[in-house]
């Protein structure tokens, strides 16, 4: 059985913060209170100097690392919303960065948490075209210079790092659903970004940091009230049904997302996977962490049914079921 998924690798940031100790600086927090919600006890951020090139290349060079030179990919695929600036693309530089020969395809995808699932629609695209033999994906995001440490909604939740997949064709297709509510975008947006900013009448004043803002509420009603039915319309297509699928590999969001999403789904404790203590929520990054992270503690076995499935900003979604 050929294999679509080949070998998934990842890098966290070595620099972390324990969630408990934000009680001494931040009493107003109550960050105890707020844990059980959010899953998250550790959290990664890069360092002051640290680029989301450079976090792509930890994670992406890992991935290749014994691969012959002949059966290096021929297709890179990098999806990030922190790129390290505007023009060149990401995928670019980390071509040269990896010493991928100047034949191999390039380009970046700007998509968030539903971001995985997309790559690997387009991976599989380009491969079952005949445009690409072997793609390497990568997702990568630097949050934590975006996201300001006064606020909490975001601060306690999001990570830092990246991941890197190594794309082979399948012997079967794999089944795809994707969507997009673009009423609802403005639930998750990072301002002062662009290039269109205004400055008002003063036309020398400086950009803006960067900022990152979160409506909690409404990114919850949507994923709870929006999401379980189309994740229920991707198991009817893939024509195997919720019982048949061996395990649930859902966008890392927070505990209370994914259990909320389990209860409403009836989906067994032993078929879901929760993993954000010690990772947090790295946005493009959250599904295949998990995935390499499953397969690593037994818990994801290769032929098992898997449905993957992302939901964030856009607000959008996207998911995928093939045999692992």
């Amino acid at each position: 059985m050929n294999s679509f998924i080949n070998s998934i690798e990842y890098h966290l940031p070595e620099r972390t913060i324990d969630c408990h100790a934000l009680d001494d600086t931040k009493p107003h927090w109550h960050v105890h209170n707020s844990l059980p919600k959010t899953g998250v006890r550790y959290l990664h951020h890069s360092a002051k100097d640290e680029t989301t090139l450079q976090l792509a290349h930890k994670s992406a060079s890992k991935a290749l690392e014994g691969v012959p030179e002949n059966e290096l990919p021929d297709t890179l695929i990098v999806c990030t919303q922190t790129p390290d600036q505007l023009l060149p693309h990401v995928s670019a530089c980390l071509q040269h960065e990896l010493g991928l020969p100047s034949s191999t395809k390039c380009f970046d995808i700007s998509l968030g948490c539903s971001g995985y699932c997309y790559g690997l629609s387009i991976a599989y695209g380009y491969i079952a075209a005949g445009i690409s033999k072997r793609v390497l994906f990568v997702t990568v995001d630097n949050y934590s210079k975006a996201i300001d440490p006064e606020n909490k909604t975001s601060f306690l939740i999001f990570s830092d790092g990246s991941s890197a997949t190594i794309i082979d064709k399948p012997d079967s297709a794999p089944s795809f659903l994707f969507g997009t509510d673009g009423s609802r975008s403005g639930a998750i947006r990072c301002i002062n970004t662009g290039i269109s900013v205004v400055t008002g009448k003063n036309t020398d004043t400086p950009i803006a940091r960067p900022d990152l803002q979160m409506d909690g509420f409404n990114v919850f009603q949507f994923t709870v009230k929006t999401i379980p039915a189309e994740i229920r319309k991707l198991a009817k297509q893939a024509g195997t049904g919720m019982e048949h699928i061996d395990l649930f590999v859902f966008h890392q969001a927070s505990n209370k997302v994914l259990e909320s999403l389990a209860s409403k789904l009836n989906i067994p404790d032993e078929k879901m996977i929760i993993d954000l203590y010690d990772v947090g929520n790295t946005t493009s990054s959250t599904i295949p962490i998990a995935m390499k992270r499953a397969e690593a503690n037994g818990r994801l076995h290769r032929g098992d049914t898997v449905m993957l499935f992302g939901f964030g900003i856009g607000l959008s979604w996207s998911g995928a079921v093939f045999k692992y």
